[in-house]
């Protein structure tokens, strides 16, 4: 069970960031099956809109708070940094992806797009979220780099 975040912290309902990774998973394996940049394009927006916004550019979290918090039991609050953090780490990955993608070296990009989507796919299913980890394991600079929460 996820720790309740400080009061002053932002947070998230468990369900509602793991909601979001399957969005980015599934945008992203659609990408993959059509060959498809302006559907990749689209994963890496919505990431950059959730790493900036936090809850109000994250379609997914929306839907959740409008639509299915209703229907299921009380939150699970969580900490809204590290998921936000991770999809900044998304949003770096897919915009190399699509970089890769326009200097002529789709193998590579696929490859950093597919790598993207897989982590997102494990964040969805096991709650395992790498760049959560990653955003931990980074607290000792986050005095000396801002953006990092």
């Amino acid at each position: 069970m996820p720790e309740t975040p400080l009061p002053s912290a932002p947070r998230v309902d468990v369900r509602a960031a793991r909601l979001s990774q399957g969005l980015v998973a599934a945008l992203v394996a659609a990408a993959l099956a059509l060959r498809a940049p302006p559907v990749l394009a689209l994963a890496g927006l919505h990431l950059a809109l959730s790493a900036a916004l936090g809850r109000r550019g994250n379609v997914a979290i929306g839907f959740f708070d409008g639509v299915l918090r209703a229907h299921l039991g009380p939150p699970a609050w969580e900490d809204a940094r590290p998921p936000r953090f991770a999809s900044l780490v998304g949003a770096v990955g897919v915009a190399i992806a699509l970089a890769l993608r326009a200097a002529g070296l789709p193998l590579a990009a696929w490859t950093i797009a597919g790598l993207v989507g897989v982590l997102a796919l494990v964040g969805a299913t096991t709650g395992a979220c790498v760049g959560c980890w990653l955003y931990g394991y980074l607290g000792p600079f986050r005095g000396l780099v801002r953006w990092i929460g």
